[in-house]
């Protein structure tokens, strides 16, 4: 007969009387049940214990630990306190203020050198839920919320805090006006995407002004801020538009950052899309501002830059390859895909980013623009998903094999948003690596925002949306070394974004 598995617990339909008490198992450990205690050091407060026992008072007992039946006890010197002795009139006190009073039995008693001992309410419980609120919010958070509400008051202009709160009192008119609309439109016509364009664009030509005043000059104030102050300003500003601008799906994700940076595929999407996105009309609204900063319209402007240079290669007489760096949602791709009438010669599109999500919105939607055409057009797409580091530096192996095989021997390389995060010298590194990899009369497209006061203001000191502007001269800087080429910089229709564009000499 074969022995049962111990670790096999009985199984109760083996025996109809029931399992045995003695055949159970509990944990495979010991385990206790102890009430939550809570360390003094844990809870970083200097809490302190007196009573009473008899005619002699004690005070100033350090408390150790805390739990909702009672107290860890350290005194300076041996006191005599015997097991299950009764002390009164016991004031716990946290933070110079009685928390819990009452009578209480000694548990722990003090052995020898050990000078901690315990005693047990007697009373009702203690709540720890108070005690860390106290210890928490009440004395850390909102201690640092205080003294960060004097600073704003002690060191961020009164004229600059007033052009904030006009900025937040601004938008809440609008939702008041914009909610009031909406309410008197019984019929939801509101709702249709080309009704609510036309509406928040009617309400935008008298209400943008105003808005659009008040953060030129709020910028030209910022400009004179020190480092404590850009500090502080960031926090203040934030702090009060992003309570509307949560409202809005692009600004809440430049603030957010969900994929771990400003400027996502989604950000970028929303910002070139003819569909305005909210629950609401003050929503959509918010949405149709984020597109019509000054900055938001270049956004969409610089997109038909990049789109020029690929429709001007693809009309070269050979196949071409073309290289998207950062590619985001390829808006522009699209619109490509969607109006060439005829693709002569195959086109090979490589799509590189290192948001692997943003890959894959990218694939799908340009699949989905060649399928409408009908006519199974020669294009070939292909999604690298690279980071900047293995472009510029790859490592030995299967890096530098996929540079040297898929990335090099291309015809246009181009990149609309990614050195707007690159300091010069990193940009200047990587516009060599990359010219490295255009063919003979290849073209190098780069484009970089400049700085715009509208715009840029809110995007710092409201969404926490920062960029690396640059000049025409640090444009022209990002050619330095590389030879040779034929380099010069443009702008777009806006004149709010910088190109550097160079062009690879025939060999």
């Amino acid at each position: 007969m074969t022995s049962p598995d111990p670790s096999t617990p009985p199984n109760p339909a083996d025996n109809p009387i029931g399992v045995p008490h003695a055949d159970l198992q509990g944990a495979v450990n010991l385990f206790r049940f102890r009430p939550e205690r809570l360390s003094v050091s844990a809870l970083e407060f200097d809490s302190t214990c007196s009573f009473r026992m008899g005619d002699k008072v004690y005070e100033d007992l350090q408390v150790v630990d805390v739990s909702g039946t009672g107290l860890g006890l350290q005194s300076k010197a041996p006191l005599d306190l015997d097991e299950q002795a009764i002390v009164e009139e016991v004031r716990f006190r946290h933070r110079g203020r009685v928390v819990w009073t009452g009578e209480a039995m000694v548990v722990y008693p003090q052995n020898g050198n050990q000078l901690r001992f315990g005693i047990r309410f007697l009373g009702a419980p203690l709540s720890l839920q108070e005690i860390r609120f106290r210890d928490d919010f009440v004395e850390q958070r909102l201690g640092h919320a205080l003294e960060r509400l004097r600073s704003y008051e002690d060191i961020l202009p009164a004229e600059w805090r007033a052009g904030v709160t006009h900025l937040h009192q601004l938008l809440l008119e609008a939702k008041i006006l914009l909610d009031s609309q909406q309410a008197s439109d019984t019929d939801g016509r509101w709702h249709e995407p080309d009704r609510s364009w036309r509406l928040c664009e009617a309400f935008m030509e008298r209400w943008g002004p105003e808005f659009r005043r008040v953060t030129e000059e709020l910028d030209a104030m910022t400009e004179s801020f020190d480092d404590r102050q850009v500090e502080l300003g960031l926090m203040y500003s934030q702090g009060i538009i992003m309570q509307e601008f949560t409202h809005c799906e692009m600004m809440r994700r430049a603030y957010e950052k969900p994929q771990g940076y400003a400027g996502d595929y989604r950000m970028m999407e929303l910002g070139q899309t003819d569909v305005l996105e909210g629950d609401t009309l003050y929503h959509r609204f918010l949405h149709f501002l984020s597109q019509h900063f000054s900055l938001g319209q270049t956004i969409q402007a610089r997109a038909w830059n990049a789109q020029e240079a690929a429709a001007e290669v693809i009309a070269e007489d050979k196949p071409v390859r073309i290289l998207c760096l950062a590619s985001g949602p390829g808006v522009e791709l699209r619109r490509l895909i969607r109006d060439t009438v005829e693709f002569k010669h195959p086109v090979e599109i490589l799509l590189v980013d290192q948001d692997e999500d943003s890959l894959r919105s990218c694939l799908d939607q340009l699949n989905r623009v060649c399928g409408e055409r009908g006519d199974n057009p020669p294009v070939e797409f292909h999604c690298l998903h690279f980071s900047l580091r293995q472009i510029i530096a790859p490592k030995r192996g299967a890096e530098q094999e996929l540079v040297k095989t898929v990335l090099s021997g291309v015809d246009l390389i181009y990149s609309m948003g990614l050195f707007d995060y690159l300091l010069q010298p990193l940009a200047k590194r990587t516009v060599s690596s990359l010219f490295k990899l255009l063919n003979p009369g290849g073209r190098l497209l780069i484009g970089n925002l400049m700085r715009v006061p509208d715009s840029t203001w809110i995007m710092e000191y409201g969404v926490a949306w920062h960029l690396v502007y640059r000049t025409e001269e640090e444009m022209l800087d990002l050619g330095a070394e590389i030879s040779p080429a034929a380099v010069s910089v443009g702008r777009d229709k806006t004149g709010h974004c910088l190109f550097f564009d160079a062009r690879r000499g025939k060999e």
